[in-house]
Parts: structure tokens; sequence; C-alpha cells
């Protein structure tokens, strides 16, 4: 066997910078300048220094400010998508991981919104049906970024798949990183687990077997991308947005140093000696180096020609972010906009929601159904249904009396109706189709549980 348990999928390392881009831009500005350089350029001038332009650079990247626009787009789009939250239907032997799906206590819930995260972020993560831990008896979910999914195998079988499980581990009151890997194998159809300490195995592999001793014939690893379930890693869906958040952070750069040195301008002694003070209140007398010259002084500096243009170019980058994602959330648009022109301009900036929305209920949906075959319960009775109606849409009064119509006339089903109604916000989004007839069939109250 070549190379060693931390070697990286070469599609892993045509993307790591991409992902290290999308955590920097989110992180914000304090993480895109401590990248330094490899954001933002050192102009050529500045190197010619004695210092090598240090000085004049770290005040170059001072001035400079970074758009935070990626970060607030994320959250914006997390909130669009779960503003309804998912239905998930369980078996109840699984009910309990409704308040606890992962072993550090993270809720269903907020476990489904990191995924969503993730995938706007990076465009990729992993979900593993773990062994259920002391005191417990349901297994966890254990999520893993893209930067920890660091190989795996290109056959139909996903038969390999290794983990990137280092960290910080705590030695009495100091921390220390430490470096850890689990390999995830398929022999001879059964699912093993490898653990290893740095580049050394740690002990033998582990062949977890479902409740009652029944073997694992696949991995419960499930892979997400913003598209489908794929295993290699897809292009980030707003690499746009932090691309032009990093144009507008070079261009405002130069921006406020063309600002900065039209406002410093240099007093010039022509044929005379220099002055020796400068400032309001101060007297300057000049005596002329040579007696057929004159002497002058004067204040020059740039003439600032490049200043308007780089205004324009910032914006233009702006018009370039909104329209890789930020115009989702541009508010003041969508309250000058009907409903009906809306839905129309956001038909085709939706789908990237949609497919991350799709994708990520599909990967939870086969996590758990992961889990499901570990504890012997029906897989098929796991069903996760996300909400794809993102735009705020409220139902009219007189769009709800034509939907009954409709109804009345035998034209749709009752379910129909009803799915219409909770997109369009008039029924509880808390109950499916299921209960709410009951409710209407048996004519109870309200306080369905």
């Amino acid at each position: 066997m070549t190379g060693t348990v931390s070697t990286k999928h070469p599609d892993y390392l045509d993307r790591v910078d991409e992902w290290a881009l999308m955590r920097d831009c989110a992180r914000g500005e304090t993480a895109v300048k401590a990248a330094g350089e490899r954001y933002l350029p050192m102009p050529s001038g500045f190197r010619v220094q004695e210092d090598g332009g240090a000085k004049m650079f770290e005040a170059y990247q001072t001035r400079a400010q970074f758009s935070e626009i990626l970060a607030p787009t994320i959250r914006g789009m997390i909130g669009v998508i779960h503003r309804t939250e998912v239905q998930i239907d369980m078996p109840p032997a699984m009910q309990g991981l409704w308040e606890r799906a992962t072993a550090d206590g993270l809720p269903l819930e907020a476990l489904h919104r990191r995924i969503t995260a993730e995938l706007l972020l990076t465009g990729r993560y992993g979900l593993l049906a773990d062994a259920a831990s002391e005191g417990s008896d349901l297994p966890w979910l254990a999520g893993y970024t893209t930067e920890a999914l660091i190989n795996w195998s290109l056959s139909l079988s996903r038969d390999f798949f290794v983990l990137d499980e280092s960290g910080l581990s705590r030695d009495g009151f100091s921390w220390k990183q430490h470096k850890a890997y689990r390999v995830l194998r398929l022999d001879d159809g059964r699912y093993s687990v490898e653990r290893y300490d740095g580049e050394e195995q740690n002990g033998e592999p582990v062949q977890p077997t479902a409740r009652g001793g029944a073997a694992l014939t696949a991995i419960p690893l499930v892979v997400m991308g913003p598209q489908d379930l794929s295993v290699s890693p897809q292009e980030p869906p707003l690499i746009g947005v932090a691309r032009a958040a990093l144009a507008m952070y070079r261009l405002d750069a130069d921006y406020r140093h063309q600002l900065y040195m039209t406002g410093q301008e240099t007093l010039v002694i022509i044929n005379g000696d220099a002055p020796a003070a400068v400032g309001a209140g101060v007297v300057i007398s000049l005596t002329a180096s040579r007696e057929d010259h004159a002497p002058d002084a004067k204040y020059v500096g740039p003439c600032g020609t490049g200043i308007e243009a780089h205004r324009t170019a910032i914006l233009d980058e702006r018009e370039n972010a909104a329209s890789a994602g930020a115009r989702l959330f541009d508010s003041e648009k969508r309250s000058a906009e009907s409903g009906d022109a809306l839905r129309i301009r956001y038909a085709a900036q939706t789908a990237t929601l949609t497919s991350v929305a799709l994708t990520s209920a599909q990967g939870l949906e086969k996590a758990l159904r992961h889990i499901a075959v570990m504890i012997g319960a029906d897989p098929g009775k796991v069903v996760v249904k996300p909400n794809l109606s993102f735009v705020d849409a409220g139902m009219t009064p007189e769009q709800a009396e034509a939907l009954v119509r409709i109804w009345q006339a035998g034209a749709i089903s009752y379910q129909t109706l009803y799915e219409n109604l909770q997109r369009g916000e008039l029924a509880s989004a808390e109950r499916n189709f299921e209960e709410e007839a009951f409710i209407v069939n048996n004519n109870v109250g309200d306080d369905l549980q």
C-alpha cells in the first residue's frame, strides 16, 4: 500500500484553497487581513523600501475595508430555507434524536441548520451514523466538514473513506494539537473501522454491528453536496459572493490609498533652502540659492484622477456580489415589488436554495435510515420533507377562497388543498395532512400533540 493515512485525495487538493477562501471570507475582515498578501498583493512600489515595504503595506492594509457580505448572505439563506422547519418522521425508537442527535447534545433541527450552513459555505458535508456511546441506546450522528473528508473511494460501492479527526486535546490546564484519523472500509462486504493516532494504527480494526449482532453491509456515512449526494467535492455555491468581496477589498485598498496620498501634499522648495519648519503659523522666508534664480515654494500632490474610476469599479463588484447571491436579501427591492414580480425575479435565484434544501434533507434522511438499520427499526419509516417555499408569499384571502372553490369542485384533493394552505401560511406547519384530517374528521381541539 502506497501513501499514509493522512494522504489527501487529488480532488481534495484541487478544492482546498477554495474552502480556505470561503472560510476566511465568512470569518470576516480579521481573517482576511491575517492572510496578508494571499488576498491583497503588495504594490510593487512598496518593495523598494529598506524594510521591503512592510510598514507601508501594513498601513495600506489597515486603511482597506473588507465588505463582510458572505456571512450575512449565508445567514439569510439559512433563515429562508429553515423559515419553516422540515417535516421529519421517524420510528418511535428514534424519537430521542429530536432532542439530542449528536454526541455533544445538538438537537436534530440544529444539526440540520449546520448541514445547510456547510453546504452553502463549502459545498460539502458528511454525516456518520456512529456507534452508541456509553449511557445511550441510540447511535449518534457525527458531522464532518469537507476539510475532514480527506480521502475516499471512487467506486460505486463507496467502500473506503478517511476522516481527519485531529483537534485540540486537553492536558491538565493546557491544550495541545492531536493528530487522529478514522478509516472506514467495506471488507468482504462488511463495515469495519480503523483508528489512527498520527500515522500509527491504534488497535485492531473493529466491525460495528446492528442491534442483535447483525452485520452492517454498508458504510453508514452520507456525503452531501450542494446539488446531490456526490462524494467528490463540488464548487461552493456562494464562491462568487466571496470572490466579489475580495475584489472589492483590493479595489478599496487602492481607493483609500489614493485618498490618503491625495491628502498628503508635499512642500516643494525651488531655488532655495528648505525651511526649518512648516505648518500653520510658520512664516517661511526664502533666499535664492543663486542670484539669477527666483526662489519659490508650493505644495504638490497626486491629481487623484483614478479615484472616481475606483469608486465605479467598487460599485460594479457590489453588483457582481448581488448577482452571485446577495441580491436575494435586498430588502429595498423586495418591499417595492409585488408578489408576482418577486416570484418572477427570484425564480432563477432560488435554484441554489432549492438544491441545497433538497440535498440536505435527502442526506439527513439517508443518515437517519442508517441509524434505523443499526437499531433494527424500519428505515422506510424515516422521511425528511424539506420546506421548498422560499418566497415570503403569504396567501391572500382571495387566493385562499379560490383554492377552496377548486377543491369543492373536485379538481384537487383535500391533501393538495392542505399542502397549498401550508405553503400560503394559512395552515399549521407543525402538523402533517394525516394529523389535520384527524382533527377535522373528529372535531377535536387544536391541541393535538
